[in-house]
């Protein structure tokens, strides 16, 4: 609660927040928890490396952020109020596709919570990477926290970034005990966050019941929530893949920098979760300036900063090196470069995995495609760059992902067959904004 009241407070003072409540609040609540996480775990590490108790660093970015707040106050009012495209009254048919929505969810959450309750300490990485790092970071004092990343260590990948790790450890710390219900509760958030963030920024975008449509999309593909309930570290990613294209969307439909520096912020925060994270960085980064040149690319780059100072602290003074970069990784990889089978490989298994994706008789991105097929291919006309530099991001992030296997020193048919549909969930939220925001009206 602490951090999604800092992150909420933050998000409110550079997104233009109402001085009272107001219905779009609901975005900003589920954006400022996923970056109050962020922020804390950031200052979690931040406080190990120092010598700072780190409940010192939040408190004092709670009061900076409620400064911030303080200062806007009477300066802003909401731009979605009066912007947003359609209104807040629901037609029979979104009632009934709200409903629909509702029961999905509510379905997706007894998986949760049945998963939950048979593996409460997750699945494999989650307790042989991400809660094993974050009992070090609890466990260990100041002197000792480096020994969760000696290389004897490797096994458990000791070069993977910290958001989910320092954010559970510091809860514990606040608690003053380790508990299961923690990474656990950290898991629903950014599995039910990823599909209110959806639902709520496209509804925002292109109307109720394109946001209804986005919403029952992702909440019937049940991936995502499994996933979170095994506490993995993709759906943070996923949600954080999202967050960027959402709010670099809305900053350019309502002219509001500071949502270029929330989609920077959860860019930087989605390599802050895991090293895929930094490859959708700058695949991000990338399309926007292929596409949009330099519009809102400083505030863009003004809020990944000090996210990318944290990695690169981490990286160069913490982390041992990786698997593909580490001595083992580099020995032949030349050869698996130039290997052609290794890329046919490649190909047939992602077709394979698409097709099994969701639960449904087809797969979803069939679905996707006949939907965008029926609708057209109708972005509003206000939004000039958005879906182009979503798709472009979505593209190079995809293919950067394939080099990765391609270079991959494990053998590829284990690495694909564990790793692809976790790798699919990262970027399935994404895919779902863009084609949403690329469809015409329903």
């Amino acid at each position: 609660m602490i951090a999604a009241l800092t992150g909420f407070l933050f998000v409110r003072a550079l997104g233009s927040g109402p001085r009272g409540w107001c219905r779009h609040d609901f975005l900003r609540l589920i954006l400022g928890a996923g970056t109050g996480a962020g922020l804390c775990s950031a200052g979690f590490f931040l406080g190990l490396l120092s010598g700072i108790d780190g409940r010192l660093l939040e408190a004092l970015l709670l009061v900076a952020a409620a400064i911030a707040v303080a200062v806007r106050w009477k300066r802003t009012k909401c731009p979605f109020c009066a912007g947003a495209t359609g209104t807040a009254r629901m037609s029979a048919l979104n009632i009934a596709l709200a409903a629909a929505l509702g029961l999905l969810l509510a379905l997706d959450a007894m998986a949760f919570l049945e998963t939950a309750r048979q593996a409460p300490h997750g699945q494999w990485d989650a307790r042989a990477l991400w809660n094993l790092r974050a009992r070090f970071l609890y466990r260990a004092d100041v002197r000792f926290w480096r020994d969760g990343f000696t290389p004897l260590l490797n096994w458990s990948h000791p070069d993977y970034p910290l958001l989910l790790p320092a954010c559970i450890a510091r809860s514990w710390r606040i608690l003053g005990r380790e508990s299961r219900a923690v990474p656990i509760a950290l898991g629903f958030f950014f599995s039910f966050g990823t599909a209110g963030l959806l639902a709520a920024s496209v509804s925002v975008l292109r109307g109720t019941r394109h946001g209804l449509l986005a919403g029952l999309a992702l909440a019937a593909t049940p991936a995502l929530f499994v996933h979170g309930a095994s506490q993995y570290a993709d759906v943070p990613v996923a949600f954080f893949v999202l967050a960027t294209l959402a709010c670099i969307t809305l900053a350019d439909r309502f002219g509001a920098p500071g949502f270029a520096v929330l989609a920077g912020a959860a860019a930087a925060m989605a390599g802050w979760t895991k090293n895929e994270g930094l490859a959708w960085f700058c695949a991000f980064l990338a399309a926007r300036v292929i596409v949009a040149r330099t519009r809102h690319l400083w505030p863009l780059l003004a809020g990944a900063a000090p996210f990318l100072a944290v990695i690169l602290v981490f990286k160069i003074g913490v982390a041992p090196p990786g698997d593909i970069f580490g001595v083992a990784g580099r020995a032949g990889m030349l050869h698996r470069l130039l290997d052609a089978s290794r890329y046919a490989l490649i190909f047939r298994q992602v077709v394979e995995h698409a097709w099994r994706f969701g639960p449904l008789l087809v797969s979803p991105f069939v679905i996707l495609g006949v939907f965008l097929l029926a609708a057209g291919v109708r972005p509003d006309t206000r939004d000039r760059f958005a879906p182009r530099t979503s798709a472009l991001a979505l593209f190079l992030a995809a293919a950067a992902y394939s080099l990765v296997f391609v270079l991959h020193p494990l053998d590829l048919a284990w690495v694909l067959k564990t790793g692809l549909d976790r790798l699919m969930v990262q970027l399935w939220p994404g895919i779902v904004f863009a084609v949403f925001l690329a469809a015409g009206p329903t």
